[in-house]
């Protein structure tokens, strides 16, 4: 075998493993940023039976809030990541959405991350230091929906 057919094998098996090391990488990234929204999925599973007021449901739903779910649930637009290990989730609230996501990039800390998508406007991405601050700003974000 040549000199040059020899290097263009190893350059393919390099590239080979290293989409593999990738994979792994992203799985075991997955995995930790689900581990740390599991808070945040636990409490809006603690909420999710809770009754969203009338006049909330009208401001999302303005021409069908009587034939949608009252409840939390209701609320939910989508989890983000898998099923079994979603890495935050996005809920409706009036004029948009509110999307409540744990990021992290290779070499630094996680992001806890909420983004306010508003109909029609930029959307306001907010960045919060610790799960703590974030999960807080869930809660008020949700006291502000429910009837209490």
């Amino acid at each position: 075998m040549n000199h040059t057919l020899q290097k263009l094998r190893e350059i393919a098996q390099e590239s080979v493993l290293s989409a593999e090391d990738s994979i792994v990488q992203k799985r075991e990234i997955f995995a930790s940023c689900a581990e740390l929204a599991a808070p945040l999925i636990h409490a809006f599973k603690d909420v999710e039976n809770e009754f969203v007021r009338i006049a909330v449901m009208r401001q999302i739903w303005p021409y069908d809030f009587d034939r949608r779910d009252d409840r939390v649930a209701g609320l939910l637009v989508n989890m983000i990541g898998p099923a079994e290990a979603p890495i935050g989730l996005k809920i409706a609230v009036p004029h948009g959405f509110l999307q409540f996501e744990v990021l992290i990039k290779p070499g630094t800390q996680p992001v806890y991350s909420c983004v306010r998508d508003t109909h029609g406007q930029r959307p306001l991405a907010m960045d919060f230091p610790n799960s703590e601050a974030w999960l807080e700003f869930f809660y008020k974000s949700i006291a502000d929906l429910i009837e209490l």
